[in-house]
């Protein structure tokens, strides 16, 4: 009997689990189920890229920055297990208020475009790099360019190149009809989305190539995007600053991509060799490292009683395995009872007693349990965190948080460590918004409006952008009770919709 088990097993393999393995850097957690080699040629490249964009634009990110969690996918779905995602995306950035990721294809399926999933992975960090080293606000078009224009570099044992053509944007310029330029430069998010998007995207690269190479244009596109960040019109600071004839402008456009484009070389420059530490992840991670990440992110409230669910049937498999343990306590805390969920915590703090994480978590128990001393309770775990990693956004901006007012000013202590959030993780949305009010309600207006502006005009920023710009008026006009008016109308739109407060 044993014997024909055997020959059936053979004959009948059981689906391979992946193998998730992570190559950390100075700046990055790549995580792929790849060889190991493959892994961290992957990570060399993403420093690489990083080095060439502080070459490039004369910025970097902030010291202290949080490394950007990487992550190398064969389905670009299962980065969103309980979200539909559009099949035609190959990857995508998000900077949420539980962690800041990028998600990208190992390779992209039926393309004949030579290196499209590297090319693809760099505009991802591009994006990352350019909220995070800048305090600017950008257009749409700049952001998607910007990315597009750096993301076909190549990096050779000797050279590195960039500025390179795009074949699959260009391709896309010869064949499809392009956007009148107005419209091209107005804010129009529809742009981003359905049918135009490609070659949105395509016009977005042939503009800020040609902007960034072409002579003379450089100290002009510079000053229409200082005139764009202080909140001129986009159409007529492009006018103003570039050039106002559009019809001629949309010819010498033509022209430079079909003619004219460059693109520069130069030598690598000796120096110390990228540091990579490889691990490979516990058996768990096949079934729970992505699940915890979109966990992370939120879950849409009509997905959460399934998505509980899911979580503990995959920790169940693995029961005895911290990953699972950990698995179990965040769907607890986000999507189900956070007494169990502070139980399940307990129990692993007391193996794990400096886990910034873990204390994180716990402090945020602490504080939907109904209790005594919650705050204080919280407060504690917090202050743990803190001092466990000093540089942990997510703690700063949970700690400035007890003490959050729409109308009181913070203590200096909170107020700092929400400065500091902001500091370091100025890409995602909470942290500004929180930072421009807390500024606002210490009498800061102005410098309320510099934290909001990028925000106000991002090109993804959906609803929180249409209350950036609500309060970015009422900064830039000094009213700080209009600044807490446009945030106490949301709370209590959101508390009508059942968007806050609910399935706890």
């Amino acid at each position: 009997m044993r014997f024909l088990l055997a020959i059936l097993l053979l004959l009948f393999p059981t689906p391979l689990l992946a193998q998730w393995k992570q190559a950390e850097t100075e700046r990055f957690r790549v995580y792929a189920d790849m060889p190991e080699r493959q892994l961290e040629q992957r990570a060399r490249l993403l420093e690489d890229f990083h080095a060439l964009l502080v070459r490039a634009t004369g910025r970097n990110l902030p010291d202290g920055a949080p490394r950007l969690d990487v992550f190398l996918l064969q389905d670009i779905a299962d980065a969103t297990p309980w979200r539909a995602v559009d099949p035609r995306v190959s990857g995508f950035y998000r900077a949420g208020a539980g962690r800041i990721s990028a998600f990208a294809l190992e390779a992209v399926p039926g393309s004949r475009t030579p290196g499209l999933a590297q090319t693809l992975l760099l505009h991802e960090y591009a994006h990352h790099f350019l909220l995070g080293a800048s305090r600017n606000a950008y257009p749409a078009w700049y952001v998607e360019g910007f990315a597009e224009y750096y993301s076909t570099a190549r990096f050779g044992t000797e050279r590195i190149e960039y500025g390179l053509p795009s074949p699959v944007r260009s391709a896309t310029l010869a064949r499809t009809a392009w956007i009148p330029l107005e419209r091209l430069l107005a804010r129009d998010p529809s742009l981003l989305r359905g049918d135009e998007s490609a070659i949105f995207y395509a016009q977005s690269w042939l503009l800020t190539h040609y902007l960034f190479r072409a002579p003379g244009m450089r100290d002009r596109l510079s000053a229409y995007l200082k005139a764009y960040s202080g909140g001129a019109d986009p159409v007529e600071a492009f006018r103003e600053h570039i050039d106002p004839d559009f019809r001629g402008f949309e010819a010498k456009l033509r022209r430079y991509g079909v003619r004219e484009a460059t693109y520069s070389r130069f030598n690598r420059i000796e120096a110390p060799a990228t540091s990579v530490r490889l691990s490979t992840l516990p058996t768990a991670a096949s079934v729970l490292l992505l699940p915890m990440t979109a966990l992370e992110y939120g879950v849409p409230f009509d997905k959460r009683e399934a998505a509980l669910a899911d979580i503990r049937e995959r920790a169940a498999r693995y029961p005895d395995e911290p990953l699972s343990q950990r698995a179990l306590a965040l769907g607890e805390l986000q999507l189900g009872s956070p007494i169990v969920a502070a139980e399940l915590l307990d129990q692993q703090l007391s193996r794990s007693p400096d886990d910034a994480d873990l204390l994180r978590w716990r402090a945020q128990a602490a504080r939907m349990i109904v209790q005594k001393n919650g705050f204080e309770t919280a407060r504690g775990y917090l202050l743990r965190a803190m001092e466990a990693d000093p540089q942990d956004w997510r703690t700063l901006i949970a700690y400035s948080r007890l003490y959050r007012s729409t109308s009181q000013p913070m203590p200096d202590s909170a107020l700092d460590a929400l400065l500091r959030a902001y500091n370091l993780a100025p890409q995602v949305t909470d942290v500004v918004l929180d930072t421009a009010l807390a500024l606002s309600n210490a009498g800061r207006t102005g410098e309320a409006a510099r934290v909001l502006e990028p925000l106000a005009w991002a090109p993804h920023g959906g609803p929180a952008a249409e209350l950036a710009q609500r309060m970015l008026a009422k900064a830039r006009a000094g009213d700080v009770p209009g600044v807490q008016g446009q945030v106490e109308d949301l709370r209590r739109q959101q508390i009508v919709t059942g968007s806050v407060g609910r399935g706890r």
